[in-house]
């Protein structure tokens, strides 16, 4: 069973976690309103709900992905109290400005807010990082 999968940071194309997705089909580019990108001083990206979007990719997995890239996440399905992101279903825009799609995104849990964070603006992960790796 295929589901789609919203991601906004290293499972990007071209981003080192990418290799989950290799065999995956890529749907498309997307926005995902209501909420913020964050920089956590871990040296990866998160999302939290907020006035913002983000942008990211879509991807059509099938269930042995997902639960691989649970992991990857430290996402536990029956234990989400203790994970650091949490799986949601979110309505996600397929661009350019097309339909709206039902898609899983990892969010970071509410719990681990207070690790130290820097909030992206543009809610354009790839962006960010070309920029910080200018500097």
């Amino acid at each position: 069973m295929f589901q789609l999968l919203f991601v906004y940071g290293s499972l990007m194309s071209g981003f080192s976690a990418n290799v989950f997705l290799s065999d995956m089909e890529f749907v498309g580019y997307g926005i995902l309103y209501g909420t913020k990108l964050l920089y956590l001083n871990k040296g990866y990206p998160a999302v939290i709900e907020g006035k913002g979007k983000v942008f990211g990719e879509i991807y059509r997995v099938d269930s042995i992905t997902l639960k691989a890239i649970d992991a990857f996440e430290d996402f536990f399905k029956n234990l989400p109290e203790k994970s650091f992101y949490c799986r949601e279903k979110k309505s996600v825009r397929l661009l350019p400005y097309r339909d709206f799609l039902d898609a899983w995104v990892y969010f970071l849990n509410p719990t681990f807010l207070s690790v130290e964070h820097v909030e992206i603006p543009s809610g354009n992960w790839r962006e960010f990082i070309k920029k910080f790796l200018m500097l």
